[in-house]
């Protein structure tokens, strides 16, 4: 039947507009006219009948996130009051992926300001950790595009409020080119293009002749002096306004400004992890992490920060503040966001008055409904961080190692994980290289050549092995395969194997080599040398990395032994061991130890 009231309609969600928070907005200026008509609109049709898009708010229980449809919102508020029921569209969407719907949707219902554009592009530049081509392709813009929005945000707050309020002799052509000034420069130069209404393409031809001020460059200028591009060198071709002092090459003053850059940022390098030189057109927003304020990320989770392979640092190569650095930055906004959520989260938990005593019954039932929310909080307002490429490399190796010389004296586990790693088809993880080095050891059979080693050549060879070699040998076969399984399988095996990495690793200084100083100032607050070191530890760290690394190591009762940071430890993952009676073993200290209590008699020719 076509009979409409027949048919079951679609229920349209609404949340009431007190329920709803506004958003990442990006947008500073809403036109009067615009917004005028549309609370005209709004009367006319009784109601908002274009439903907006909100998501779950990130740190608040109960509250939606707008991410389209700000102004919608507020004349809802305005006319209607908080009680309205607002038509809603909710999605689960990341940070990132709301501030890219927020930008397309916004730029075809109301056509924001380049500025405003830019700023949204920015923000979302930063939750996607400064990849141009993905936050190009999620707004559907060319990389081109970007890049001259972001070079908006190098303007003067004068110049952007012009372009955002839409005077009309300011374009998005003059921003561009004012952009690539000194901002005190700008000032001056806005003012007399309102006074004088000057074209886009006479503002180019000005300030083409200007080029570069060599007052402000940050390199030795004494090479400029007799170079052609100097404008004192043709000063009488100029007229009197533009003066002296201009180098007219602009690509070679900016190689010459980063390599000084370059030279400034060489001490830095030793104490952050990341070093961003800041241009013009990259847009930069610096996201500052700190332990307090309202975008704190707790004591706790600041001493991780620092140890994170996104902490780090920016020099800026913008005119006007070359050389400028700004320290202890976060370059993973989507991290961040999280960090400073989960502190809210834990802090407004925290403030909460404690559930009152109930019956027996009552309490197991709280107790089994309660465990899971509390949980989830304190996890997540656990401290963690990114773990640097050099660090992770260095704890692969210590993993395989240790997995290599568990298998050698784990003899039972080592059967069953070499019938795990034949039925898991992953028998090409065993290194053959590795092996014949273990077999010289083991055994004294020669290692053959590259493309020497045919079957009955190495048969010949086998067997002619002392049969008292032959189970070590057996094992060494599984224990290679710790150096060619991949991550997944090596994480596998530490379970399995139930590596306690305390009894193998001592912080040493091959560790604390690879680290930057914000890095060991993490490490010490991790693992207690900084607590150990008293009041000597802020002498240390003030002084060079290599006299602070010394001093870490030097630390007089501290034991190093078994010191080991989060950063070192593998994933633990629940391992579920078949129940059988205990195999009969030879009467020694070593054999009738627990299988973890065995990880100390380590075979040398294993690693």
């Amino acid at each position: 039947m076509n009979d409409a009231t027949t048919l079951d309609r679609p229920v349209q969600p609404t949340l009431q507009v007190r329920q709803i928070v506004p958003g990442q907005n990006y947008r500073e200026h809403y036109d009067a006219k615009a917004l005028a008509d549309l609370r005209e609109q709004v009367k006319a049709a009784g109601g908002i009948k274009s439903p907006i898009m909100v998501r779950p708010h990130p740190s608040r229980d109960g509250v939606w996130e707008i991410v389209y449809g700000h102004r919608r919102w507020m004349v809802a508020g305005e006319q209607y009051g908080d009680t309205y029921d607002m038509p809603v569209t909710i999605e689960d969407l990341s940070d990132a992926e709301a501030r890219a719907l927020g930008i397309i949707e916004n730029k075809g219902r109301d056509n924001p300001s380049a500025i405003e554009e830019a700023k949204g592009a920015a923000d979302l530049l930063r939750f996607n950790a400064g990849d141009k081509e993905k936050t190009a392709n999620q707004l559907g813009w060319k990389p081109r595009e970007l890049d001259n929005r972001l070079l908006l945000l190098n303007c003067a707050p004068e110049v952007q409020k012009a372009v955002i309020e839409r005077h009309p002799h300011i374009s998005i052509g003059h921003a561009e080119l004012l952009a690539g000034l000194p901002q005190d420069r700008q000032v001056k130069v806005l003012a007399g293009i309102l006074q004088h209404k000057v074209p886009v393409e006479v503002l180019k031809k000005q300030l083409g002749q200007y080029a570069k001020r060599l007052s402000e460059a940050i390199f030795d200028t004494a090479q400029c002096l007799g170079c052609p591009h100097n404008s004192a060198q043709q000063a009488a071709l100029f007229d009197a306004s533009i003066g002296e002092g201009y180098c007219q090459h602009p690509t070679h003053y900016d190689e010459l400004t980063m390599a000084a850059l370059q030279a400034r940022a060489e001490p830095l390098r030793e104490r952050f992890q990341v070093i961003r030189f800041i241009k013009p057109e990259d847009g930069f927003v610096p996201l500052a992490v700190a332990a307090d304020g309202p975008l704190g990320v707790g004591a706790e989770q600041m001493e991780a920060c620092k140890g994170c392979a996104n902490f780090g640092c920016s020099v800026s190569a913008i005119p006007g503040h070359y050389g400028e650095v700004a320290e202890s930055l976060c370059f993973d906004a989507a991290c961040n966001s999280t960090k400073v959520a989960a502190r809210r989260k834990a802090e407004r938990a925290a403030s909460k008055p404690a559930a009152p005593a109930r019956d027996a019954a009552g309490a197991g039932d709280s107790k089994a409904k309660g465990a899971t929310p509390e949980g989830s909080v304190a996890e997540s307002a656990k401290p963690r961080n990114t773990v640097p490429g050099k660090v992770v490399a260095h704890r692969i190796e210590f993993w395989r190692k240790t997995v290599a010389n568990q298998l050698m004296v784990q003899g039972e586990r080592n059967h069953r994980a070499l019938t795990a790693l034949v039925l898991a088809r992953e028998t090409r993880a065993i290194h053959s290289d590795r092996y014949a080095d273990v077999a010289v050891k083991l055994a004294g059979i020669k290692k053959p050549n590259l493309g020497d080693a045919p079957l009955r050549k190495m048969l010949e060879q086998a067997d002619a092995v002392d049969a008292g070699a032959l189970e070590a040998l057996v094992k060494a076969v599984t224990a290679s395969a710790a150096y060619g399984i991949d991550t997944e399988g090596l994480e596998a095996l530490l379970n399995y194997l139930e590596v306690d990495e305390a009894r193998h690793f001592t912080l040493n200084e091959a560790y604390l080599a690879l680290l930057t100083v914000s890095e060991l100032e993490s490490l010490a607050e991790e693992v207690g040398l900084k607590k150990a070191m008293g009041e000597r530890y802020a002498k240390a760290k003030a002084g060079k990395r290599s006299e602070f690394i010394q001093a870490l190591l030097a630390v007089e009762g501290f034991t190093y032994k078994g010191a080991v940071p989060k950063a070192m430890r593998y994933p633990r993952r629940k391992f579920k061991h078949a129940e059988r009676a205990e195999p009969a073993r030879e009467s020694n200290a070593a054999a009738d130890a627990p299988a973890e209590r065995r990880e100390e008699a380590e075979p040398a020719h294993a690693a």
